[in-house]
C-alpha cells in the first residue's frame, strides 16, 4: 500500500447504457476526493467498456480500469455482486476505500462531512468505517421515497486493510460476518436506481433477475410504478454532476399519479409511516453496521 494513495474509490458496473445507469455521473461525483478510484468492468452488451475508457482518458492518474467475466450459471442471492465488489476492493490501495454503486452519486456539499468523519474515525482505531444517509428518488427527479421497506443508512467508506469483504449482495460490508463499527458522517448518498420509464425499469429488473436464479425474463412482465407510502417532493439541489441528465430526462412523469396497491406490505408500510411521523425510531429495522 502506497502512502501517497489516501482515498481508493470503487465500483463495479455492467450494461451501464442498457439499464440506463448514471455510472459517469456516480464516479465524477466523488473523484474529487479519491486519490485513486477503481473500476470494474463487466462484460457488457453495450457500450460501457467505451464509457470506461472515456474515464480513464480525461482522468489517467486517477482511474484504475479492471475488467471481468460475470458468470450466470448457478447464481442466486445476488452473490455475482459480491464478488465483483470484492474484486474490485482488492485492487484498492488507499488507506480508506469509499465505494459507491452505478446508480448512486454523492453531493458535492457532503464532501467535507465526509473527511470530517473519516478524521474522528481516524483518531479511533476501533472505528471500521462510516455511515452515510440515503436518498431514494423514485419516479423522476422530483420525488424520494422513505417507506420502511426503503434502507434509511449505509456503509460506503471503511478503513482498507482489515479483511472487510461485501456482504451478500454488496449492500453493504462487513469483516466475515461481523458488523462494522461505523460514525454517522450525515453526508448522503443519492440514490437513483428508480428514477426511470416504467419501460426501462422493467428492462432493468428482467437483467438483474438472473442474479438472483431467475431467468432473464421473468423480471420483465411483473414490475409496475406504483404511488407507494412514503412518497415526497424533493426541493433541494442534486449533485452538480447530475444537472445535464436532470434536465436532459426523457418520459418524465408524476409518480404520485401512480395506482395504490393495498396489499399486506403496503398496509404495514402506512402504519409504520405513521408510527416514525410520532416517534422517530423504526420498529424492527435491519441494520447492517453498529453504530457509535
Amino acid at each position: 500500500m502506497e502512502d501517497r494513495f489516501s482515498i481508493s474509490g470503487f465500483t463495479i458496473v455492467r450494461n451501464a447504457r442498457k439499464l440506463d445507469y448514471p455510472f459517469r455521473e456516480s464516479v465524477l461525483s466523488v473523484l474529487p476526493l479519491c486519490d485513486e478510484f477503481v473500476i470494474n468492468c463487466g462484460d457488457s452488451s453495450d457500450d460501457t467498456w467505451e464509457i470506461c475508457q472515456s474515464l480513464k482518458k480525461d482522468y489517467p492518474e486517477k482511474i484504475q480500469l479492471i475488467t471481468s467475466v460475470w458468470e450466470k450459471k448457478n447464481q442466486k442471492g445476488g452473490w455475482q455482486l459480491k464478488a465483483q465488489t470484492d474484486a474490485a476492493l482488492k485492487q484498492c490501495r488507499g488507506r480508506w476505500c469509499l465505494y459507491l454503486q452505478a446508480d448512486e452519486a454523492i453531493h458535492e456539499s457532503d464532501w467535507v462531512r465526509i473527511r470530517e468523519a473519516m478524521n474522528r474515525a481516524d483518531a479511533e482505531p476501533e472505528i471500521d468505517g462510516i455511515l452515510f444517509d440515503y436518498l431514494h428518488f423514485y419516479g423522476n427527479y422530483d420525488y424520494r421515497i422513505t417507506g420502511r421497506n426503503w434502507y434509511r443508512r449505509e456503509v460506503r467508506a471503511f478503513k482498507n486493510g482489515r479483511a472487510i469483504e461485501a456482504y451478500r449482495d454488496a449492500q453493504g460490508f462487513r469483516i466475515g460476518e461481523r458488523k462494522l463499527l461505523v460514525v454517522p458522517s450525515k453526508a448522503r448518498v443519492f440514490h437513483y436506481g428508480y428514477v426511470r420509464s416504467p419501460d426501462s425499469m422493467k428492462t432493468k429488473e428482467g437483467e438483474m433477475s438472473q442474479w438472483w436464479g431467475e431467468t432473464p425474463d421473468s423480471g420483465e412482465s411483473s414490475f409496475e410504478l406504483r404511488r407507494h407510502v412514503g412518497l415526497q417532493r424533493f426541493r433541494a439541489s442534486h449533485p452538480a454532476v447530475m444537472r445535464e441528465r436532470i434536465q436532459n430526462q426523457s418520459q418524465a412523469f408524476d409518480p404520485s399519479q401512480c395506482p395504490r396497491r393495498w396489499d399486506k406490505n403496503e398496509i404495514k408500510n402506512a402504519i409504520t409511516f405513521l408510527w416514525e411521523s410520532v416517534v422517530p425510531y423504526r420498529i424492527g429495522e435491519f441494520r447492517n453496521y453498529r453504530l457509535r
